[in-house]
């Protein structure tokens, strides 16, 4: 195709979003917008809201759970539920599906806000995820059914900046609210701002079409052998990376025998897929696409550096300079600053080009995150180098806000409509996934590495061997580590800023093989949408929804 076939065939299309409709008025974009990203908000920064506060908590709820379940019961549901809800909205509609899911996420909010134990609250928080499954993929791709291909990308840029938000104000909400009324408010404010997007989306998504065909219909054809198998494969793979090194070693049978019985759980769940399923969780001849599976890849190494900053670097002010909660926090606005401006700068001139150029960002982006982590492998103990502390994570921040949303838009260009929402989904899943690997390594490497420390120090009489510690019960003795001798506490101080080291250079080589696989993906522009598979019928007709003569015959050809 010419350049100036391009032009024409996006002049013919720019007007149309996905579904085939005009182009939403302005003020309804907006509106959807706002309560959309109310949406992601809430559920990124219930994925990091109480990173600042285990340590109290723990003592709180006078337990010795591992403490970190509060931050894995969250992630393990909202990774593994994710394809579902959106398997769920295909076959229902977008609409409710996504409320839906933010009227879980707010009922449970509740229970972790009234939680008198740390039983309650990890059920609480796990439910809580099992909603943010479905809030934080069917954000996105109502997003982007709704956009024409030339507001697509300033928008995304938008998001992924409210993203990047989230995922730090999740820590400021929680330790602001623990130190200035009480921590319950880490739940119950989801209440509020949850409720505002539900009203919000309630009106303004009524011109969502729905698919045709009976409930009870879709019901029965509904893939509930690949949802066990998915489930129940997800989960055992979850809680060992989860439990290992932490409650149980690695090399332990009960590890395992996780991991070989969830892989197996998974293999027999492709094999579902593959020959029996009608319709698919995830269409397996989807991702041996290469540039979709490129892109999933690019996505997942992402995902596996988004946390590096934002849960590492405040133990380094809060273990090492002893500051509080809420002031070790702050100091990441930095890094989200960057993202920010990134993610919204990136957007924009992808839109004012028109249509391409999310490549050259992407691999700018994961570029700089490659040099970034590098750089923060010298990380400085001084408290007064706050030129390098800034610096780095305005660099940092800003490699990650030019690559995060500009490879969801690689992924969505050039694919049959019917299969975007799939993609994006994906996309989505595959960062969460990237990023609660690259948490559980880095929280084993710093455990062991701090833990070597502390006990050639001498100190680890007070907290005992590394097994079956973590790292907040060595951070609720910080305390009484400052009253110790400058000889004691100065080794043991620069052994934790070693151990950051280990777990930032971590990062480096999953950046730059993020950056290399980005050069390999091409710039296909993004009005380029081919027409929709037959294998997938429902958003067919949704397209169509507006044509009754074409409705019914889809219909007939169903029935």
């Amino acid at each position: 195709m010419t350049d100036a076939d391009s032009d024409e065939k996006y002049a013919q299309t720019k007007e149309l979003n996905l579904l085939g409709q005009p182009k939403w008025p302005l003020w309804k974009t907006t509106l959807t917008f706002f309560a959309l990203s109310l949406v992601m908000f809430l559920v990124c920064s219930a994925e990091t809201a109480f990173n600042q506060i285990l340590s109290p908590l723990k003592t709180e709820f006078n337990t010795s759970i591992f403490a970190q379940w509060m931050e894995a019961s969250f992630l393990i549901t909202c990774v593994m539920a994710q394809p579902i809800w959106v398997k769920l909205a295909e076959k229902f509609g977008r609409r409710w599906p996504l409320l839906i899911s933010i009227f879980i996420f707010m009922v449970f909010s509740i229970l972790v806000g009234a939680a008198h134990t740390m039983t309650e609250m990890c059920v609480g928080r796990a439910f809580q995820g099992i909603g943010g499954a479905g809030m934080m993929p069917l954000a996105l791709v109502v997003l982007t059914d709704i956009l024409t291909p030339g507001e697509r990308g300033v928008y995304m840029g938008l998001l992924g900046a409210v993203i990047i938000l989230g995922k730090w104000s999740g820590p400021i909400i929680g330790a602001a609210f623990y130190e200035k009324s009480t921590w319950r408010w880490t739940g119950y404010y989801n209440i509020i701002v949850g409720a505002a997007a539900i009203v919000i989306l309630f009106f303004v998504l009524r011109d969502l079409p729905t698919p045709n065909g009976r409930v009870r219909r879709r019901l029965r054809e509904f893939d509930y052998a690949g949802t066990v198998m998915w489930l129940g494969g997800s989960v055992m793979i979850l809680l060992a990376l989860s439990w290992g090194g932490n409650e149980h070693a690695w090399r332990s049978a009960t590890i395992v025998c996780l991991f070989v019985c969830g892989f197996v759980a998974i293999l027999l769940f492709a094999l579902i897929e593959g020959r029996f399923a009608r319709w698919p969780i995830i269409p397996l001849p989807l991702l041996i696409r290469p540039r979709v599976l490129l892109t999933l890849t690019v996505s997942f190494f992402i995902g596996f550096c988004l946390y590096g900053m934002i849960m590492f670097v405040p133990v380094y002010y809060m273990m090492v300079l002893g500051q509080g909660a809420l002031e070790s926090v702050r100091h990441i606005l930095w890094f989200v600053l960057g993202g920010c401006i990134g993610a919204v700068g990136s957007g924009l001139l992808v839109t004012v080009r028109g249509r391409w150029f999310y490549r050259e960002w992407a691999v700018v982006g994961t570029a700089m995150m490659a040099i970034g982590y590098g750089l923060m492998y010298t990380w400085p103990q001084d408290p007064m180098a706050t030129g390098k502390h800034i610096g780095y994570q305005v660099f940092l921040g800003l490699g990650l806000g030019f690559c995060m949303q500009q490879v969801l838009l690689a992924s969505q260009a050039g694919l049959p409509v019917n299969e975007i929402s799939t993609v994006t989904t994906l996309i989505d899943y595959a960062r969460t996934l990237g990023g609660m690997v690259g948490l559980v390594i880095g929280e084993v490497i710093l455990k062991q590495k701090m833990f070597e420390t502390v006990d050639k120090s001498g100190f680890g009489a007070f907290v005992g061997s590394s097994q079956g510690q973590d790292v907040v019960k060595l951070e609720s003795m910080m305390p009484m580590l400052s009253m110790l001798p400058a000889s004691i506490t100065q080794p043991i101080y620069q052994g934790i800023v070693n151990a950051l080291h280990l777990v930032f250079v971590v990062d480096v080589p999953f950046a730059g093989l993020a950056c290399i696989l980005c050069m390999f993906v091409s710039n296909i522009p993004l009005h380029v949408i081919l027409p929709p598979t037959e294998s997938d019928e429902v958003l067919e007709t949704q397209r169509n929804l507006h044509s009754t003569e074409h409705s019914a015959a889809k219909d007939d050809i169903t029935v």
